[in-house]
């Protein structure tokens, strides 16, 4: 049992080294940008679905009244 806890210490970084390049190659992938160009623009779109800066930069307006 004390081998293979001491194999697994050994192997960790080796791990989580090679998971970190997994996912910086699954979001660099050209197939993905299109997702997530989408994903960072979320912020940026108004509520009501104009693209901001449509009304000049005016803040939006109430609905209430």
């Amino acid at each position: 049992m004390n081998q293979l806890v001491e194999f697994f210490r050994s192997i960790w970084g080796a791990w989580l080294m090679a998971l970190f390049v997994g996912v910086v190659v699954w979001a660099f992938w050209p197939r993905n940008r299109k997702k997530f160009s989408d994903a960072a623009q979320i912020p940026l779109k108004d509520d009501e679905g104009d693209p901001p800066g449509k009304d000049g930069g005016a803040p939006p307006k109430d609905k209430k009244g």
